[in-house]
């Protein structure tokens, strides 16, 4: 197994709301994430073993899921219609580059050194 380590997840894709619950399900109940900005783009730092590629996909998987019937909530509350099936699952077939690459930040427990100087 991985040692523990602290990196940035990119967001894109996923949802807060199935990142923040289902990260102790992937990582174990020691793992932690939460949502934070890296170099300007949003995402969610993450104490824990590192993901694989597969369980980033099937974090994709049940965001999209996720955001789909929350849509399909929101619209039967608000207009209290049926609402039509999009033709995003056909635009599904052409395959994208993978983006949601970890990117490490340190490790837990490194701290930096005070400057002797003073300062920050």
């Amino acid at each position: 197994m991985s040692p523990v380590q602290q990196y940035w997840l990119p967001g894109y894709g996923l949802s807060r709301h199935i990142v923040l619950g289902h990260i102790q399900y992937f990582l174990g109940p020691s793992a932690t994430a939460r949502p934070y900005s890296y170099q300007g783009r949003e995402g969610y730092l993450i104490n824990g073993v590192p993901l694989t590629r597969e369980q980033i996909d099937d974090l994709a998987v049940m965001s999209r899921e996720y955001e789909r019937q929350e849509a399909t909530r929101m619209a039967h509350n608000t207009t209290g219609g049926s609402t039509s099936s999009s033709s995003s699952e056909n635009s599904a077939t052409q395959p994208e580059p993978y983006i949601n690459e970890i990117i490490p930040i340190s490790q837990p427990g490194t701290r930096r050194q005070p400057d002797p100087r003073g300062g920050r």
